[in-house]
């Protein structure tokens, strides 16, 4: 059983185009009873001036193994939607400093495979169908006009505002590159999937289909669009803070 007492440290990992601004209305729910919280922008994201060009999966795992290297404690390891890919590359890295791995409507993929191969199955998420790639310059970003039916759909209309403007291109190599993960490492740390069944970027359905293939220890859900942590912040906090 889980020790309720101990303080839990939770580190947020953004997804895709987004940064650490937008965990911003759930730090201040977490940090509570001396537990704390953390959010990372990644490179290129956010605060990070890291050119899109050089970012690799490696390199996001190694900006977040770099803040989970400052805890004396294992750590409640967040991932929204791509950064899936990133804390399961991190549990490989160091099992030992991830107490849980928490998917929040995010990317559960199983060893070898990369991201974008199970991203392109889903033919009904908005995503698939509205992504501007930039091959060249190695990124891709959606059209602006989804952004509110794609991330936004039960979020207000300053959320969306704000987000939208805050929003930066993704670079390419990391949704291609094959996950490298052992039953002996990343196997070995408790996982958490919280499903979104109003979502449209990573449809409910995609999701369910990801945990029925690599199953996980615990799941929620929550009746929202792929930006709870917007929408529905005190709901997340509570199933982070009792999970």
């Amino acid at each position: 059983m889980d020790n309720d007492s101990k303080p839990k440290h939770f580190v947020f990992v953004p997804g895709s185009f987004h940064a650490s601004w937008c965990w911003y209305k759930m730090q201040p729910l977490l940090d509570k009873n001396g537990n704390t919280s953390e959010a990372i922008d990644l490179p290129a994201h956010g605060l990070d001036t890291t050119p899109i060009s050089a970012v690799t999966l490696d390199s996001y795992v190694d900006a977040v193994c770099k803040v989970l290297e400052k805890y004396n404690e294992p750590v409640v390891l967040i991932g929204h939607s791509r950064a899936g890919i990133v804390i399961s590359s991190v549990a490989e890295r160091m099992p030992d400093k991830v107490d849980k791995l928490v998917y929040l409507c995010a990317f559960l993929i199983p060893n070898g495979e990369p991201m974008v191969a199970t991203a392109l199955t889903d033919s009904i998420s908005l995503m698939v169908s509205n992504l501007i790639f930039n091959e060249q310059e190695g990124w891709h970003i959606p059209k602006k006009e989804v952004y509110k039916d794609a991330f936004y759909n039960d979020c207000s209309e300053e959320d969306l505002f704000l987000s939208s403007s805050l929003l930066t291109k993704e670079p390419n190599a990391p949704v291609g590159t094959p996950l490298k993960l052992s039953e002996d490492r990343y196997g070995k740390v408790k996982k958490v999937y919280i499903h979104t069944t109003l979502d449209n970027t990573i449809t409910y359905g995609l999701q369910k289909k990801m945990v029925e293939r690599l199953p996980v220890d615990k799941i929620f859900e929550l009746k929202a669009g792929h930006s709870p942590f917007l929408s529905q912040p005190n709901k997340l906090a509570d199933i982070l803070l009792n999970q």
